[in-house]
């Protein structure tokens, strides 16, 4: 049985970009989970059917390529399937193309289920992993790993885990770790640059009225580009890790 693949096309709105008018990494997030979620609804196995089982989705880890962003009133095209999974991980893959069928973005992401109860990682039901027609293996494809901020040494802020910070699933939505990172950075370097590729990991969850301190170190590349370094921290519990590679505009 081959992966099923999903398509659905999405036009860039005002709201969703930035001063540059390039859509944001993390409106960006939610329009490729909003896929993957209109993917399970094609194939009957939306959330309400996950939520039968006593669990829901969630994302471990995300790498991207990009080639370039996005840009308002750009129609895009949103392309899914998930290609393998195992016992506890599921391994998808995303891309988002524009109008001409070039290839704007690329992605590959390790999910997992949740046990709404426990809160914790469970193992993955054949009924809700099946229809997708993914592979099953022994091991899932291996991401590469963020690295760590010198938090010693790192440029931080805080911020409060707000009432609409918290999705449907009653965890903070994913893209709001990405707005956390984001928006620690100096305007004038992210109306300069544009991402090129970033690994984002997800470790621990952060809860509501709790506040978090959004973490970063920025270092030049051999090749010119610039990396910064994230990771957000809610007081001595490591949440979410990522790494953003730039370039000059």
């Amino acid at each position: 049985m081959e992966p099923t693949e999903y398509s659905e096309k999405h036009r860039v709105t005002y709201y969703e970009a930035d001063f540059t008018k390039r859509m944001t990494l993390a409106m960006m997030l939610d329009v490729i989970i909003l896929a993957s979620e209109d993917h399970s609804d094609y194939l009957g196995v939306g959330a309400d059917f996950v939520r039968e089982f006593g669990v829901t989705w969630i994302v471990i880890q995300y790498n991207v390529d990009i080639n370039r962003m996005p840009t308002v009133d750009e129609e895009i095209t949103v392309t899914t399937k998930s290609k393998s999974y195992n016992k506890y991980f599921a391994y998808r893959e995303f891309k988002i193309k524009d109008e001409n069928g070039d290839l704007l973005v690329h992605m590959t992401g390790l999910w997992a289920v949740m046990n709404y109860e426990a809160r914790r990682i469970s193992s993955i039901p054949s009924e809700i992993v099946t229809p997708f027609g993914a592979e099953k293996v022994n091991r899932v494809p291996k991401l590469m790993k963020p690295l760590k901020v010198d938090l010693d040494n790192s440029n931080h802020r805080r911020f409060s885990v707000r009432y609409t910070d918290i999705d449907s699933n009653k965890h903070v939505n994913n893209a709001h770790y990405m707005d956390w990172m984001i928006n620690v950075l100096p305007s004038e370097f992210l109306t300069t640059h544009s991402p090129v590729h970033f690994d984002l990991r997800y470790e621990n969850e952060v809860k509501y009225g709790t506040d978090i301190e959004s973490h970063y170190n920025m270092e030049k590349l051999e090749s010119g580009n610039i990396l910064t370094k994230h990771e957000i921290m809610s007081g001595d519990k490591h949440c979410t890790v990522a790494d953003i590679i730039w370039q000059n505009n």
